[in-house]
């Protein structure tokens, strides 16, 4: 704390001096000399308007210059008499958990187009650790919960080696409130630490408390990870600055990793999908190049070894005329071991009983009668999976692969190797069938088609939520100080003398801090998810107010109009559709800034219902690659745009039912064409 009296401190107590690295004598009498170079006119102003009596703001951000440099302060400000009392906060720790908070975000982001889940857990504790936070990852069993992954910072660890870093946990216990709380409500805070983990387990609650009597308390929150909409496991963080205000940003973070695990998952799942399809395509293109059937047997159970990483595989083929399943080839046995298995009895086989059932199973060892039980076990062979040849109702044979683990089928393994089973059994039997399995294969590839469309739109939504997300956070963040900044202006104005050199430069600060004000629109309006209120609108009169609006104070533009008469008033919310035309109206008029001649037609749409507004200007054109590049957030052409106006307008028109397209022929000029439904 300081006393101020006549614009000098005249009294500073120990913990202000400790704050400074000062001395008495170095900090009584002074008052601005203590203020970073660019803070003082501020605080001069700001302590002459309180002086006169105007009213200011009691609390405020500033800094200070301190024997260990410059530091980040609040002042609180109060007045008794002829006194001023100084209340001085060191604002250091909070910037530090800002940054902590925005790496956090950004680690977040990041986390999108990873591709499988392993990698994004992997991801997220690291970047944990990296920022020093300790936590622990908990996934729910039944009516208890287990401790899978703990870090312990250095903030937390008092020093203690072993202590510090990752550490894989297997420990189950029970839930405690806030882990319950967090799985319910998908966020919650703790302000008892040591009683949470007491409740989680009289063990762990011990070691906690043990060691916060040595490095002081903490404090802790715990966020739910969801994965394909349902909770998943939960993500406990402690620190000795974490507060309820924390929440909110570690509940996105959440958002973001649950967003990345199931991107991750349905890219796992689409890439096994497209092994499988591009192992049944192979397979397809084996069976139309062999000559026979037995041309196929070793590049098709090549693709068999290969996909299911199996150990041996065998194909077994029924002898014409006998109750006999022959080795037709083989891969993995020795060869004196192929000799003397080269036949096998077919009735009470477990290859009769798959080619019964007709689809394919995994069998463990101990289903088999001996000696070929004895003989799977002197292999190390755990189970075997079988795969009958079916050709219509008749049983060709089975594909046997043995497994040194024990192992279940997966659905998608279960169809892919029926399906090579087809394949086999089509190759034994006509040329016909084998057009059938090529309908299939072509099928199956159109599938993989869809879904990797699907998976794209999926990593592209998610992307573009979490950057809406980060905009809108963007914008709050900076919109606070903008405000201050035009108080500043409008005070520093009214000081300038109307000659004054100075009036220039606070005019140059002026217009920058609107075109930043005007950014933070934009990422306002980007990040703010449109909900249009559609109300019959004529098209003429929102395209006049928004082409006059966008052609103010250009003389050497001229506008021409083609405005068909037949075009009814079309459902649109009017204020969202007026600034759609006029940020195309604006990109017309920077592309001509010499001049030139904006053409606006609107005409009914002859192949759909519904009418086309297009705007068209004479200048240098766009090139092809660019065209769809355009309508990307943050993407620009230009100088000082921000990348936000025609992604905005895709955005809006596509909550309408609307359509964007650019035309730019290579002579020259755009046209910007908008299809709006009736």
């Amino acid at each position: 704390m300081a006393v101020i009296r006549d614009s000098r401190i005249v009294y500073a107590n120990t913990t202000l001096l400790e704050l400074l690295g000062l001395s008495q004598e170095q900090v009584v009498g002074k008052m601005l000399e203590l203020l970073s170079e660019n803070q003082g006119p501020f605080i001069r102003e700001r302590h002459a308007r309180r002086l006169a009596g105007e009213p200011v703001p009691d609390t405020y951000e500033t800094v200070l210059r301190t024997a260990r440099g410059e530091l980040h302060v609040e002042l609180t400000v109060s007045r008794a008499g002829e006194d001023i009392y100084v209340l001085v906060r060191d604002l250091s720790g909070r910037m530090g958990q800002r940054r902590v908070l925005q790496r956090m975000a950004a680690l977040g982001a990041s986390l999108l187009g990873i591709r499988s889940e392993d990698e994004v857990l992997r991801r997220v504790f690291e970047g944990l650790a990296e920022l020093r936070m300790s936590y622990a990852y908990l996934v729910p069993e039944g009516a208890l919960v287990r401790l899978a992954h703990v870090c312990v910072g250095d903030e937390a660890s008092a020093g203690v080696p072993w202590l510090t870093g990752q550490h894989l946990v297997d420990d189950s216990g029970n839930w405690c409130p806030m882990l319950r709380r967090a799985w319910h409500e998908g966020a919650a805070y703790g302000e008892n630490l040591v009683g949470e983990a007491g409740q989680f387990s009289s063990e762990w609650g011990q070691l906690v408390g043990a060691h916060l009597r040595r490095v002081g308390p903490l404090r802790a929150l715990c966020v739910r990870i969801d994965g394909g909409g349902a909770p998943r496991a939960l993500l406990a963080v402690g620190s000795d600055w974490l507060g309820e205000d924390e929440l909110a940003p570690w509940r996105l973070f959440a958002s973001q990793v649950s967003a990345a695990l199931d991107a991750a998952r349905t890219i796992c799942r689409l890439s096994t999908r497209n092994t499988a399809l591009t192992s049944l395509n192979r397979l397809a293109a084996a069976t139309a190049t062999a000559q026979e059937p037995r041309d196929l047997f070793a590049p098709g159970l090549e693709e068999v070894h290969s996909l299911m990483g199996c150990g041996v595989v065998l194909l077994l083929l029924r002898a014409e005329g006998r109750d006999d399943l022959e080795v037709a080839w083989q891969r993995g046995l020795p060869e004196e071991e192929a000799r003397r298995v080269h036949r096998f009895t077919l009735t009470g086989s477990m290859s009769a009983r798959v080619m019964e059932e007709g689809v394919p199973r995994v069998v463990g060892v101990a289903e088999f009668s001996e000696p070929i039980r004895s003989g799977l076990r002197e292999a190390g062979t755990a189970c075997v999976a079988l795969v009958p040849l079916q050709v219509r109702a008749h049983m060709v044979g089975t594909i046997a692969m043995t497994f040194s683990h024990a192992r279940v089928l997966t659905d998608l393994e279960r169809e892919t190797l029926q399906a090579m089973g087809v394949h086999f059994a089509a190759a034994i039997e006509t040329h016909r069938l084998l057009q059938e399995l090529r309908g299939r294969a072509e099928e199956l590839t159109h599938l993989h088609s869809e879904l990797e469309a699907t998976q794209r739109q999926l990593v592209e939504r998610e992307r573009l939520a979490a950057l809406g997300e980060l905009s809108a956070v963007v914008a709050h963040e900076v919109r606070n100080p903008l405000g201050a900044i035009f108080n500043a202006l409008a005070t520093l104005r009214r000081f300038q003398e109307p000659e004054s050199p100075g009036l220039t430069l606070v005019s140059i600060l002026s217009e920058e801090a609107h075109r930043l004000n005007r950014l933070v629109d934009d990422l306002l309006d980007f990040a703010r998810p449109p909900s249009p209120q559609p109300q019959p609108v004529p098209l003429a009169h929102l395209l006049e107010e928004a082409v006059r609006t966008a052609t103010v104070d250009q003389p050497r533009l001229r506008v021409e109009w083609a405005l068909e008469p037949d075009v009814p008033p079309l459902p649109m919310d009017a204020r969202m559709m007026r600034q759609v035309f006029l940020n195309l109206a604006l990109n017309a008029v920077q592309a001509m800034p010499q001049g030139g001649t904006l053409r606006i037609r609107v005409h009914r749409c002859h192949t759909r219902t519904g009418a086309l507004v297009e705007f068209t200007d004479t200048g240098p054109g766009i090139p092809p690659g660019l065209h769809e590049r355009l309508f990307e957030p943050f993407f620009t052409t230009k100088a000082t745009g921000t990348g936000l106006g025609l992604a905005i307008v895709r955005r809006t028109l596509h909550a309408h039912g609307g359509h964007i397209s650019i035309e730019s022929p290579p002579t020259g000029g755009t046209t910007f064409r908008v299809r709006l439904p009736l």
